[in-house]
């Protein structure tokens, strides 16, 4: 008898235990009809962010979706998280799944300064892969008209309309990112290369396209150095005068800069943003940094661009 009750308790309880936590048993992910919301525990996440953020995410201000496409034999899973009470915000994008603060700022910033969570779900990977080839979302941004670049595997159009579909005319793109200690947000095919361009302070080669701007008093977090804003342009620093003041409200604000001079499209999502003429940055924190240092950044670029002294995009 008592076996024949557990029993029972578990055929009635997994089920209701893997719906919990938004995965099921490997249930393929489905794209969410139009017009719908999911809560937190019907929404696909292989990897625990939407598990982790659970009681934020229930929200009612927010609508959680999931765009699932393929392109380019590459398919993509995008988790979307809507204020639809502040719609008219940021552009928030988490390209890489591996990590983890950067999602539970987004969703700090759409719940407090509204928009749109663009976030790729790809089981707790930074890559997403055909065999031993692999793909970069955040080199995967595809500027109408131009063909692939280097690090692409194919071309991008369908990938690069389901993340700007969510951006508001006029807002800002604001990508979150974390990093290793001093390594770089998009390594090249060879990791070891990259070494140190997410960091203040290094020595750099003579033709670098990074121009770094440290703050004199840094923000607490958890790597000083590896906490920072980038910003791009395709002018060189000192020219643009409202990105100059920008970099320079950071820096009085306890925030490194790196400024990133964009003379050949590599399709990451600055390069992108720039060729468009979109308002963008970027904010970076180490790895598993607990003190709050993205949420602290998120403010501060937040003050600016409502005081109209964040950086500026030709409205589309």
């Amino acid at each position: 008898m008592l076996r024949a009750v557990l029993f029972l308790l578990l055929v009635f309880l997994l089920p209701v235990a893997e719906r919990a936590s938004g995965q099921g048993a490997h249930a393929p992910a489905v794209r969410t009809k139009p017009g719908a919301c999911l809560s937190p525990g019907d929404l696909f996440d292989e990897d625990g962010d939407v598990a982790r953020n659970r009681k934020a995410l229930a929200s009612r201000d927010l609508c959680l979706r999931l765009e699932v496409f393929t392109e380019g034999r590459l398919h993509w899973v995008l988790q979307i998280i809507q204020n639809r009470k502040n719609p008219n915000g940021p552009l928030w994008v988490v390209p890489h799944d591996d990590e983890d603060v950067a999602f539970d700022s987004a969703v700090y910033g759409v719940l407090r300064y509204g928009g749109t969570v663009v976030a790729v779900e790809q089981n707790h990977n930074r890559y997403n892969r055909i065999g031993k080839r692999k793909q970069d979302p955040n080199r995967n941004f595809q500027v109408r008209g131009e063909g692939k670049c280097r690090l692409q595997l194919s071309r991008s159009p369908e990938f690069t309309r389901q993340h700007m579909r969510w951006r508001r005319k006029g807002q800002p793109v604001i990508a979150l990112h974390t990093n290793k200690p001093g390594f770089d947000i998009v390594p090249e095919p060879d990791e070891e290369k990259s070494k140190g361009n997410v960091s203040i302070g290094i020595e750099r080669k003579e033709d670098s396209n990074i121009t770094e701007f440290p703050a004199a008093r840094p923000i607490r977090a958890r790597s000083p150095d590896d906490t920072l804003i980038y910003v791009a342009s395709q002018e060189p620093p000192g020219s643009d005068a409202q990105l100059g003041r920008f970099v320079a409200a950071l820096n009085a604000s306890g925030i490194h800069v790196l400024y990133e001079h964009v003379e050949r499209n590599d399709c990451s999502l600055s390069n992108y943003a720039v060729l468009r003429n979109l308002a963008y940055v970027n904010i970076e924190v180490v790895d598993e940094d607990n003190t709050g240092a993205q949420e602290r950044m998120i403010d501060a670029v937040m003050r600016l661009i409502r005081a109209a002294q964040g950086p500026l995009g030709r409205p589309r």
